[in-house]
């Protein structure tokens, strides 16, 4: 099923920041959200670095490139080696 795309549709996605959140939980979080389906640090490292998306980037400039570069692939070490839960693969 599909339809049109509608600029003002009220369905769709949007993301807003909450005051007084943990960024580095968001971040992690977020992180761990693209490695459950696959996604590689490259690609992820791309949403914190693109102004288009908000969230992310909000992250990127307040943390900084090397933090958040340094952070996805530390998650990303440990989605590998199946330290957190869901990273098994099936090698």
């Amino acid at each position: 099923m599909s339809k049109e795309f509608e600029p003002d549709d009220p369905m769709e996605l949007v993301g807003v920041e909450l005051p007084g959140g943990d960024i580095d939980q968001a971040l992690d979080d977020l992180v761990l959200e693209y490695l459950s389906i696959g996604w590689s640090p490259t690609e992820i490292m791309f949403l914190f670095r693109s102004p288009h998306y908000q969230a992310t980037h909000n992250i990127y400039r307040q943390k900084g490139h090397g933090y958040v570069k340094e952070r996805i692939e530390n998650l990303a070490g440990e989605w590998n080696r199946g330290w957190i839960a869901g990273g098994m693969s099936n090698a």
